[in-house]
């Protein structure tokens, strides 16, 4: 038997072990995912339709690409784009809806920089949604201390 702090800060007696909540996930390190089950995990948190076909050119473009997958279906996919060598840039960290809250999110992330720290890059960026600063410190990350500022182009 363990011992949990609960909200009241009581603590409170568990009966066996607790349930690991990724028991059932796989995790791979492949580029070559079907474009198709990443549309579908991107539709699923609410993102913009993209193109299979520009899916599959991301993915082989991209320096590491990690998914997480529970049986057949896809529930977390990350990944990171750059030079290998001075920079790199994470995008499209997403976790299935239903899947969310249980520490997956925390995996894709640690996957995904072990596979980025193998090139012993020194700057890795991302982009972070609003209120998810807050997870990204986590691993390390920052807003630019020295003011710079992410700008964009964006074209149709």
């Amino acid at each position: 038997m363990f011992a949990e702090v609960v909200l009241s800060g009581i603590w409170k007696r568990q009966d066996g072990p607790r349930e690991d909540p990724l028991r059932f996930i796989s995790i791979k390190h492949d580029k070559a995912i079907s474009p198709l089950d990443v549309q579908e995990l991107c539709a699923s948190v609410g993102w913009s339709r993209r193109e299979p076909e520009l899916i599959a050119k991301a993915l082989t473009n991209s320096v590491a690409v990690v998914s997480a997958w529970e049986k057949e279906i896809m529930v977390g996919f990350a990944r990171a784009t750059g030079d290998y060598v001075f920079n790199a840039t994470i995008w499209d960290v997403a976790v299935r809806p239903t899947h969310q809250k249980r520490g997956l999110g925390r995996l894709l992330m640690v996957e995904l920089l072990k596979d980025l720290d193998q090139y012993g890059i020194p700057l890795i960026t991302l982009y972070a949604d609003p209120g998810t600063d807050g997870f990204y410190k986590r691993f390390g990350f920052s807003t630019d201390p020295s003011g710079v500022r992410g700008m964009f182009r964006e074209t149709e």
